[in-house]
């Protein structure tokens, strides 16, 4: 009988040089963990990697990133509580509030390093080396091995996320989990097999059992896949009715056992609104839902809820990625930024891309609606979407090269037409949310702060600077005699406000003039603190009070020179004319 020897394929090039970036981000994160939690003398593999390995990586990243010691490794935080979990953890599918797969891997790599604390950092690094191979991985299925690779070492060099990486958070690896079950679902849409299937099937499976959050992205891909297209939908019904299958296999004994044991089978979600409630002053005696935790924020304000759930979903998840690129070069941050956009605007018009849209949003939903409560809105909580946002960008270059993009162009111009609209009615829309928000506070006879801050163009409109972070305070300086900034007040009666604000020269400017819809409300005698900012109250009179739109017009009894006011304006031109400093003005029921 002749025997032949199975010949494997050989890997591309591309994924070779895929395995180099993701080589070079693990270098990297080597380097940040050894600079912030020191050196391991055991076991064997460890000394070597943390002493021999980590000096070389030390040379391959720019000389200006200093990483500060960790004085109490793990201690304030998640890392501490999945050590404990952890080391007790008896079976994968136990009960608890933290779901199996991270504290499975931490428990690994516990054993991996003698049963150490960095194991908890090892498991973290674990899953954000991943994260790059699965992005060379979803960029190559999205467009091109090309676009893959362009992606990947995005992530690989990020220092925000590299900072992240070691410090023992399960957020990377939920990110890998979320970037392989994108590339999983992205093959699934485009080709209908079986193992595309299963594949996707368990992906997602392991995917919520990193979070049980993922349900709200895997639950509509799913769904979309099943429906999306005219072609093959009985084949496509079956291909998602066994994906959905091996979904629920995986994950239904951890929501069995803790519907068991807890008596909730969805505590990983539900257990945590405690903490967001204890953060904004509300009641813990009792258990609550997240779905009724966020029912309840809609039906008392649902145009704030609203305004949170868009900032969440669109803007902030976005607008904070790219920063950690600025130490290879302050170019890329803006480059990368506009590319991003371009792409996903891209995506809009292919299946796949709109598949990617969905997985991206939905993917958001446990964060929009509390990112700005605590510590909610941290970087780490929406990470896992980094990957699709460097695909776009690396997509956008790939496409507008291509020898067929402009000659495509007349042929989609309406639909491109009808993007830039949807884009400038959305980018309108959002501007004026924050003056219904507002307005919605008010109308409640709740206390409302009308700051100054990146959306409040509505508000100060005329005669102010641009904005200047000084210290806590975010402020706009007066810039003509008189300066206006608006607010709405939803009924005619009286309304008391506080106006938060200093001159710029106290040793000259004395006195500033309030007009409240260009009737004298009174003349103040400014005062100053250089710890704190001047705080002024008014009352309104009903007879000038508008149901709508009312402004309050500041008038300094001079202007002084910004070479005047000291350091605090040497951002402004020396020879500017400034009035008073601003930080907000406050109205009271």
């Amino acid at each position: 009988m002749a025997f032949t020897s199975r010949r494997w394929p050989r890997p591309s090039w591309t994924t070779v040089a895929a395995l180099l970036i993701t080589f070079y981000g693990a270098l990297l994160r080597l380097d940040a963990f050894t600079a912030k939690y020191g050196t391991l003398e055991h076991p064997a593999w460890a000394r070597v990697a943390t002493q021999r390995v980590a000096p070389i990586a030390h040379h391959l990243r720019p000389s200006s990133v200093v990483w500060g010691r960790e004085a109490r490794p793990y201690v304030g935080g998640d890392p501490i509580t999945y050590l404990k979990f952890g080391r007790e953890m008896g079976s994968f599918y136990q009960a608890g509030v933290r779901e199996p797969v991270f504290l499975a891997l931490t428990k690994a790599s516990l054993w991996a390093l003698d049963d150490q604390d960095a194991g908890v950092s090892l498991a973290s690094a674990i899953g954000s080396i991943a994260v790059i191979f699965a992005t060379f991985l979803l960029g190559a299925a999205v467009a091109s091995p090309l676009v893959g690779l362009g992606a990947a070492l995005v992530i690989a060099v990020d220092f925000e996320a590299i900072t992240w990486s070691v410090d023992g958070w399960r957020d990377d690896t939920f990110s890998a989990a979320f970037v392989f079950a994108a590339w999983a679902l992205v093959r699934m849409h485009r080709r209908r097999s079986f193992a595309n299937a299963v594949t996707a099937g368990v992906i997602c499976g392991v995917a919520c059992l990193t979070r049980i959050t993922a349900l709200s992205f895997v639950v509509p891909a799913l769904a979309w896949i099943a429906i999306a297209g005219r072609e093959g939908r009985r084949e496509r019904l079956i291909n998602t009715a066994l994906a959905a299958g091996l979904l629920a296999a995986v994950i239904g004994p951890y929501l069995l056992s803790c519907a068991i044991g807890l008596g909730d089978p969805l505590i990983a979600i539900n257990y945590h609104t405690r903490y967001y409630r204890y953060s904004e002053g509300l009641s813990i005696e009792q258990p609550m839902s997240a779905t009724e935790y966020v029912r309840q924020k809609f039906s008392q304000h649902p145009v704030a809820t609203s305004d949170v759930a868009v900032t969440g979903l669109i803007v902030r998840p976005f607008v904070t990625k790219w920063n950690g690129l600025d130490l290879w070069s302050p170019w890329l941050n803006t480059i990368l930024w506009w590319s991003a956009l371009v792409g996903m605007a891209m995506w809009l018009f292919t299946p796949a891309g709109r598949l990617l849209i969905l997985i991206l949003l939905s993917s958001l939903l446990p964060y929009a609606f509390t990112w700005n409560v605590a510590g909610g809105g941290q970087w780490r909580f929406t990470m896992h979407v980094y990957s699709l946002y460097a695909v776009a960008a690396i997509h956008a270059w790939w496409t507008l090269l291509s020898r067929d993009t402009l000659r495509s162009l007349p042929r989609h111009r309406w639909r491109l037409l009808a993007v830039a609209a949807a884009a400038i009615i959305g980018v309108v829309t959002y501007s004026a949310l924050p003056w219904y928000v507002a307005r919605e506070g008010i109308a409640r006879g709740e206390a409302v702060n009308i700051e100054t801050g990146p959306r409040d163009g509505v508000f100060y409109r005329g005669g102010w600077s641009a904005l200047r972070q000084d210290g806590a305070v975010m402020a706009r300086v007066s810039q003509q005699p008189q300066a206006t900034l608006h607010f709405p007040l939803p009924a005619v009666k009286p309304y008391e406000i506080v106006l938060r604000f200093d001159p710029v020269a106290p040793d000259i400017q004395q006195r500033v003039t309030v007009l409240f819809n260009r009737q004298l409300l009174g003349t103040l005698r400014m005062s100053w603190n250089p710890d704190r900012m001047g705080s002024y109250r008014l009352s309104l009179p009903v007879a000038w009070t508008r149901a709508g739109d009312n402004e309050i017009t500041l008038v300094p009894d001079t202007l002084v020179a910004a070479s005047t006011g000291g350091p605090r304006y040497a951002w402004l031109d020396s020879s500017a004319k400034l009035g008073v400093r601003i930080w907000y003005l406050r109205v009271l029921d």
